[in-house]
């Protein structure tokens, strides 16, 4: 006995069964269509928007656009937007359920979305079943983004500020026993000024001496002499040692001012390319695209519903 596919073209097969299979379409696109509808699947609006990163520095190998969507996409970030628009009453989960953050985390993963483009920005959207909720979180998201990165750069601020004045309290009290030494050879010995001094008086001796000075003016000048042989070395040491420090401290000074401007200062950090606004016509579901995909894959199971019965028959004759 000839198979099926033998004696009887495809092209029969489905012409004998026509009627079954345009019923079968019929009630596929109804039904799809009455299933994909409002009553059955909520619509969803969405929002977006695109932004650069302004006012950063990258900290690693990754560009500040990839830092940038590590801190969009941030469990603290989420935590927010989850927060700021009650996301839990709004995707009807319960806070007592035991699977409830991995179920909101995922819910938002589903309707919220933030991306890098091929130019270095990030796209963020938002789906939302109300327009203006949509557009309003992803507005929140560039407001969270940039007050979580201005806290970060004021806490390292503040932390450096804090550093650099342990610093500056350091250098004081080097700078404070330093003098202290300096002082007690100035009282002790006279000594003001190395490098001067020694000039001054080796220029005074040698006038004293060619004018015939008197005896007590000499022994002073000698006297002054022997101090900067003695204590000379020491007190110049100081002198340079002291120089080294204020230069030292002027430097921490002014990067602490530096950390305190930075930490006090109030900016953004995003440059806002594609403002968000509520749209007026939904993005899910693409009832089309449903129908056609529903119509399609049932026609196929129709067909190889027929194809075997029509196998089967064929095989008893």
């Amino acid at each position: 006995m000839k198979s099926f596919f033998d004696n009887q073209s495809l092209f029969t097969v489905i012409w004998k069964w026509k009627q079954h299979l345009i019923i079968v379409g019929v009630i596929t696109i109804i039904a799809s269509a009455v299933f994909s509808s409002p009553y059955f699947i909520t619509p969803l609006f969405q929002s977006q928007a695109r932004v650069y990163p302004t006012n950063t520095q990258s900290y690693s190998e990754e560009s500040e656009s990839e830092q940038m969507l590590e801190v969009f996409n941030s469990t603290d970030i989420k935590r927010q937007v989850v927060d700021a628009f009650n996301l839990t009453s709004r995707y009807g989960i319960k806070e007592d359920d035991p699977y409830f953050r991995t179920k909101i985390l995922k819910k938002y993963d589903d309707r919220i979305e933030c991306k890098k483009t091929e130019y270095e920005s990030i796209e963020l959207m938002a789906r939302d079943a109300d327009p203006q909720i949509a557009s309003n979180i992803v507005d929140s998201l560039v407001a969270f983004y940039n007050r979580k990165v201005l806290f970060l750069r004021q806490q390292k601020a503040f932390e450096e500020a804090f550093s650099y004045q342990n610093d500056l309290v350091r250098k004081k009290k080097e700078i404070d026993r330093v003098s202290s030494e300096m002082e007690s050879l100035r009282k002790e010995y006279g000594l003001l000024d190395y490098e001067i001094q020694t000039e001054q008086v080796t220029m005074g001796y040698m006038t004293a001496l060619a004018e015939g000075a008197n005896r007590t003016a000499v022994n002073d000048i000698k006297d002054l002499m022997t101090s900067l042989e003695e204590k000379g070395g020491q007190f110049f040491l100081l002198q340079r040692e002291l120089e080294a420090l204020e230069i030292q401290r002027d430097t921490i000074n002014r990067r602490y001012d530096k950390a305190i401007a930075i930490a006090e200062k109030e900016e953004t950090y995003t440059m806002v390319v594609e403002e968000p606004f509520p749209a007026d016509k939904k993005s899910y579901p693409t009832r089309w695209l449903i129908v056609l995909v529903s119509l399609i894959a049932v026609e196929f199971l129709a067909l190889l519903t027929v194809f075997s019965l029509e196998g089967i028959k064929s095989s008893k004759q």
